[in-house]
């Protein structure tokens, strides 16, 4: 099953480099990126625009991915907002932490893009699915 020509991605990565790799290998495969470079820029973008889901940094200057995703969470569930983290750090306690604060999945730094890509139809199939479900109950009432 292919992208949605509506569905948006919000890429959150200080990196250029990688920021810049991940939002044209995602464009290429059908789908709307938005790429900012931190985590104000992050939560601005969620507040000004729909977003379907975030891949987000955990490592970066100012604010950090888990702080970035706490406020995320207050305003939007993890059903509404799937938020895939990306991380150099390997520690079961970095990712259980992620978890616990509303993370959907994590994905490791070393960026290999066909899982990375795997995890994102994953996670917005959930979400279109799980869309389809409220308006079917919605509309049934």
């Amino acid at each position: 099953m292919g992208p949605k020509p509506n569905q948006t991605i919000l890429i959150v990565e200080d990196d250029e480099i990688t920021r810049t790799v991940l939002q044209r290998r995602l464009e290429a495969k059908g789908y709307m990126v938005l790429a900012v470079s931190g985590g104000r820029q992050a939560l601005e973008t969620v507040e000004r625009q729909p977003v379907d889901l975030v891949l987000l940094d955990t490592v970066m200057p100012e604010m950090d991915g888990l702080e970035v995703l706490e406020r995320l969470r207050e305003k939007r569930t993890a059903t509404d907002l799937p938020i895939i983290m990306v991380t150099y750090k390997e520690s079961s306690s970095d990712v259980v932490r992620a978890l616990r604060l509303g993370a959907n999945d994590y994905v490791a730094k070393s960026l290999d893009f066909e899982v990375i890509l795997a995890r994102v139809r994953t996670h917005l199939l959930l979400l279109t699915l799980t869309r389809q479900v409220e308006h079917l109950k919605n509309t049934s009432l």
